[in-house]
Order: C-alpha cells, then sequence, then structure tokens
C-alpha cells in the first residue's frame, strides 16, 4: 500500500481528544477525507463536527462498513468500545492510540474482518485555553509507534508517512517499557518543573515567572539533547563537578524532601552518564550520597534487561 492509497480511505474517527483531533487535523491537512468523528454523546459529537468540520454522531450512527477506523478513547474504554463497534460495523483497517496496550484489544473488529494496530504518537497533546485554540496542532514531524498485524503495521506506516511523521515498528511486549519511558519523559519533565517552580518561588519568584522561566530553561536543555549525546549536553555544577555549589544546593534544599530527593538522583543519573571526568567523589560527598549507595547505582545501571 502507497501513501496516495491510505490517503484515499475515509477516515472514521472514534473518540475526539486530544490526539484524536491531532490526528484529523493532520489527515485533512494532508488531503484525506474524515468521514464520520463519533463521540459518547450527541452533543459531543455536534462540538467534534464543528471543531473538525466534519459530521459528528454517536455510535449508534456508525456506518456498517468502513475503510479506516481510528479508536481514539482513553486505554481503559479500548476493550468495551471495540465490542461496541463489532456490533455496528466492520473495517478493512482498525488501529487505536494507546502507547502501552497491544493491538489485540481491537480483536472483536478483527473478527470482523479488520486488520488491526496501534498507533501511537510521541507528542504532548496539552489541554487548550477555549475551545479552539491550538488547532494547528497535529502529528507531523512526530515519531510514531506502530505495532500489530502485518497488514496494518504495513498500512500504519503509510499512514504516519501521509501525516509528515515518522512511522517506527515496535514489538508488542516492548510497548509498556517504550510508553513508560515516554511517560517520564513528558508526565515527568512537568512534574519535575513543579517541583523546581515550588523551591524557586520559597527563594522568592512568583509562581507565574518561576514557571515561564524554568519552563524555558528546561526546553532549551532538552533541545540540546536532539542534536548532541548527553554527556555533551550537560550543563550545570554536577557536570562541572562543582562540589562547594552542591553543598550549597543541599543545605538550602534541606527542608524541601521532595526537591532534595529529586535533585540527588538526578545528580548520580548526570555522574553515571558522565563518568570518570573527575571530582566524582567530592561532589558525592557534597550529596551526602554514601559509597555503598554509589555502588548500587553503577551496579544496576550494568545489569542487563
Amino acid at each position: 500500500m502507497a501513501v496516495a492509497d491510505i490517503l484515499a480511505l475515509p477516515l472514521v474517527l472514534v473518540g475526539p481528544g486530544r490526539a484524536g483531533k491531532a490526528l484529523a487535523r493532520s489527515w485533512k491537512r494532508a488531503g484525506g477525507r474524515l468521514a464520520l468523528v463519533v463521540a459518547r454523546t450527541r452533543s459531543g459529537a455536534r462540538r467534534a463536527g464543528r471543531e473538525l468540520s466534519a459530521h459528528g454522531a454517536t455510535a449508534s450512527g456508525m456506518p456498517e462498513r468502513c475503510e479506516l477506523l481510528v479508536v481514539a478513547v482513553p486505554d481503559d474504554r479500548i476493550a468495551a468500545v471495540a465490542r461496541d463497534l463489532a456490533r455496528r460495523t466492520s473495517c478493512r483497517f482498525a488501529f487505536h492510540l494507546s502507547g502501552a496496550l497491544p493491538a489485540a484489544l481491537l480483536a472483536p473488529l478483527a473478527r470482523r474482518g479488520a486488520a488491526v494496530g496501534s498507533l501511537h504518537p510521541l507528542r504532548a497533546f496539552p489541554a487548550q485555553d477555549g475551545e479552539n485554540d491550538g488547532d494547528l496542532a497535529g502529528w507531523e514531524g512526530a515519531l510514531v509507534a506502530i505495532e500489530g498485524d502485518p497488514a496494518a503495521v504495513d498500512a500504519g506506516e503509510q499512514l504516519a508517512a501521509a501525516l509528515g511523521a515518522t512511522g517506527r515498528r515496535i514489538d508488542t511486549a516492548s510497548k509498556p517499557l517504550y510508553h513508560a519511558a515516554a511517560t517520564l519523559a513528558a508526565g515527568g519533565t512537568m512534574a519535575l518543573l513543579s517541583v523546581s517552580v515550588r523551591a524557586a518561588v520559597r527563594a522568592g519568584l512568583t509562581e507565574p515567572e518561576a514557571r515561564a522561566a524554568l519552563g524555558r530553561l528546561a526546553a532549551e536543555a532538552a533541545a540540546a539533547t536532539v542534536s548532541r549525546p548527553f554527556p555533551r549536553a550537560y550543563t550545570g555544577p554536577i557536570a562541572r563537578r562543582d562540589a562547594h555549589t552542591v553543598r550549597a544546593h543541599r543545605a538550602a534544599a534541606a527542608g524541601l524532601p521532595e526537591f532534595l530527593e529529586l535533585y540527588r538522583m538526578l545528580a548520580r543519573e548526570i555522574l553515571e552518564t558522565m563518568p570518570r571526568r573527575g571530582g566524582e567523589r567530592r561532589v558525592r560527598a557534597a550529596l551526602g550520597v554514601r559509597r555503598r549507595e554509589a555502588r548500587r547505582t553503577r551496579k544496576s545501571r550494568r545489569r542487563p534487561t
């Protein structure tokens, strides 16, 4: 199947959430046709139809036959939605968007003849302020993890290419770890910033200015990892082995146990990914990390997975 062939298939989107709407926008920009948007309620269907300039309906409005179905509902609802849809329609291809769960959740649709797969874009789709804000957000440029039946995986690769994304086949058994890594990189980064902002507010900044300034700083630091390996991208006193500064940080954070715990954990990661630069023992002492704990950390990193 070529890119032009996949774009010729009318798309039925079930679940107009953030990722699903972003997919639909990219699909339409690529020249594909959004045949139907299915929501749980009539009001939700009308709203999604307006946002995406498409026909909206509830599940009762599903056609008896569809070519390309994307189930973009929360992970815990995928299996139940698949069972309900299988009573109403048969499809050529059916995908869900979970990054952790297998395409096999769509088995009811597979029994109706669909090649089933999963598509997961490695991109954050944050909530927008206002009904139509963020209409330009899409899947373009994202890495899309693809898993499922061979025919669905082939179609998924073409679909990703049609959207201007990069398809990447991934083993079913590897999906939970892949998604855990994505969760830590995205939500984990925000949680880390939340802790950092609280510390900055305690130091005298206002919450809005701390969030803006530290958010920009984190984005700049993260951007460096795109173009260079971690040992060359790291900045700051741990990377420079400034033990006196680290000791001052530790003393200042004594009243913020959750901040200090994160600081120590991430400092150890920097030391382990920048080994043999000199000064590691002084920095560990400044952190209050015992030698036994440092050895245990190194051992766990060497352990095969």
